[in-house]
């Protein structure tokens, strides 16, 4: 995976986490797909420092 991939990948990860957050307090609000979005932004931000450090290296 690309750098530029990595990155586009931790951005649409971020949007959902948004998209998630600000359903709270609304009946479409389901704790578990925020929990999901927030687990794969978290991996996509490790997999962007993986990409980051295997490119300086």
């Amino acid at each position: 995976m690309s750098e530029k991939d990595a990155v586009s990948r931790l951005a649409e990860a971020k949007r959902l986490v948004t998209q998630e957050l600000h359903k709270q307090g609304t009946p479409e609000y389901d704790p578990r797909s925020h929990e999901r979005a927030i687990e794969a932004e978290r991996k996509a931000q490790d997999a962007l420092d993986a990409e980051r450090a295997s490119s300086t290296s």
